[in-house]
């Protein structure tokens, strides 16, 4: 005489004596309900799973190759694969609740789908809604089970990118009683001390005569006694006229195997098409703006901050210093 079928409650209790051995065993449960559902075969249709596959057949090669997961036909002219369904099981627990303790072994899990048998078959005598109340019996079970591994976002502020909003919104054109070019040059020192910390940077404050220094350009980045880069800061549109005054500067950073930049507002075509000519590469505002907008927001926080320094040590003055407070005393929304 046939044994009766795994009630709802045993095919449960079966299910959470094991789950701490087998884990995956949720996702095939689920899976299991998952595909009776899809092949409507729940609500006693089949008298167990020998005549369930007696009506669907399994497909035991694919490709030429043993299947490793339970495919069956479907009635209707295809087949239905176990493995899609406990796919979407193992995304539920891993992907949308976080419980990273779940396994991820859906080729393991799925091979092993004989092992239970006796669920199956007791699965094909719950009608609809049983199924569905022991579905979700085993993911609240999982939930409860396993640590969820989800960040709590509610409390979190919104990163900021200061330099990426200086450079959009702080005039750059020197205001009244500030040197002509001086928070352009602060901005250029700024972005090559973020963006090459490894360098000892030498900058001056504007007009300060980096010839007689002994500089090569506004901005000089060294490594130990050898020139690493140097750039040359023009606050305005460098033009074929403009590109041909910076000779001397590519012949000294060409003799010295260092890499040249040439940052200015904007560039002519032929005035662009000289300086790289030159072996020196031209970068804009634009340009500036957007690097810095690919920039992490603690890398733009190194780029404020050194602005700040360029403003209250290099340049040192009074109405730019006045201008910075005022800008990071602002708004957060202006």
């Amino acid at each position: 005489m046939q044994e009766p079928e795994m009630t709802e409650s045993e095919i449960f209790d079966a299910f959470v004596a094991g789950f701490r051995r087998r884990k995956f065993s949720a996702g095939l449960l689920v899976a299991f309900i998952g595909f009776f559902r899809r092949l409507d075969a729940l609500g006693g249709r089949y008298a167990g799973l020998d005549a369930f596959l007696a009506a669907h057949p399994r497909q035991e090669t694919v490709r030429g190759a043993r299947a490793n997961t339970l495919i069956v036909t479907d009635g209707v002219g295809g087949t239905l694969s176990l493995r899609p369904l406990y796919n979407d099981a193992e995304r539920l627990f891993r992907s949308e609740h976080k419980r990273f303790d779940y396994p991820n072994c859906a080729p393991h899990a799925t091979q092993a789908w004989a092992d239970y048998r006796d669920w199956l078959g007791g699965l094909l005598t719950l009608d609809v809604a049983a199924a569905g109340a022991l579905e979700q019996r085993v993911i609240d079970h999982v939930l409860a089970a396993l640590q969820s591994h989800a960040v709590d976002t509610s409390a979190l502020e919104p990163l900021a990118r200061p330099f990426a909003d200086l450079l959009a919104g702080f005039a750059l054109t020197a205001q009244d009683s500030e040197p002509r070019g001086s928070a352009f040059q602060g901005v250029v020192y700024a972005f090559i001390r973020a963006d090459a910390p490894h360098l000892h940077l030498e900058v001056a404050k504007v007009g300060a005569g980096g010839k007689r220094l002994q500089r090569i350009g506004d901005v000089d980045g060294w490594e130990g006694e050898r020139l690493i880069l140097s750039a040359e800061v023009k606050h305005y549109t460098v033009d074929g006229t403009a590109a041909d005054d910076l000779v001397p500067f590519g012949g000294e950073v060409e003799a010295r195997k260092a890499m040249g930049l040439v940052v200015a507002d904007a560039f002519t075509e032929a005035g662009h098409a000289k300086v790289e000519a030159m072996g020196l590469k031209a970068v804009s505002v634009a340009d500036l703006r957007r690097i810095v907008d690919l920039w992490d927001p603690l890398k733009q926080r190194v780029a404020a901050q050194s602005f700040t320094y360029f403003v209250h040590h290099v340049e040192k003055n009074a109405a730019l210093m006045r201008r910075l407070a005022a800008w990071n005393a602002r708004p957060a929304s202006s």
